[in-house]
């Protein structure tokens, strides 16, 4: 099995998993961080002495899984404080995270930060907009965007337009480059995400999948 070896550094009760995703590794989590799978195991090459110890769940999922041995861990379930260099399967395309070089910015077109702003003024704040994934549909994931409530310590932040755009550090990967624009389809308007990290569509459009091999 063919290895892809990354050095994460966690702050305190931060999870491995929210680590890896933050610096672009092609970590899948399909239940969300959930101990609901074992799409998130790892092999941890250094460091592990910093990281919590595998609770009695964790250790069930990975036996469970036949993926039990020293220094495979759950990367969801996992915390610091600490410095871990870890290696995660390579895999073909799927919902894991699209690595990158540099960080990508996410943009909306004039219409589109016009569209949300006129959306945002009806709302009892118009602090923003968060921009996610979530699972969903065939190819494994959609975007989601809604009202920001609030802006979270590890948020990313993008001014567009006079809009701001907040985005997690677990959705991050699979949304830079992102450009949300306007569409007219009939008598409705909606907003489309060409993003460049989806690969592959389900037929009905609801949702789509990614490459971790994108730079």
């Amino acid at each position: 099995m063919f290895m892809d070896n990354f050095t994460v550094t966690l702050r305190q009760g931060e999870t491995l998993l929210d680590g890896a995703l933050k610096i672009g590794a092609a970590l899948a989590h399909d239940c969300g961080g959930k101990l609901a799978c074992t799409t998130c195991c790892v092999e941890i090459l250094d460091g592990g002495q910093s990281l919590s110890e595998p609770t009695e769940d964790e250790v069930d999922m990975l036996e469970r899984a036949g993926v039990a041995h020293d220094g495979a861990r759950l990367a969801c379930q996992a915390t610091g404080p600490g410095e871990v260099v870890i290696g995660i399967a390579r895999t073909g395309v799927g919902t894991e995270a699209p690595s990158h070089v540099t960080m990508l910015p996410v943009t909306l077109t004039a219409d589109a930060a016009q569209f949300l702003a006129v959306q945002l003024a009806k709302q009892s704040s118009n602090a923003g907009v968060r921009l996610a994934v979530e699972p969903a549909g065939c190819s494994g994931l959609r975007h989601r965007i809604a009202p920001l409530d609030a802006v979270r310590e590890d948020d990313v932040l993008f001014d567009c337009g006079g809009v701001r755009v907040a985005v997690d550090p677990s959705s991050l990967p699979y949304v830079q480059g992102t450009t949300v624009r306007l569409v007219q389809e009939g008598l409705a308007r909606r907003l489309r995400f060409d993003n460049p990290n989806a690969v592959q569509q389900c037929g009905c459009g609801e949702s789509f999948g990614t490459s971790p091999a994108l730079k």
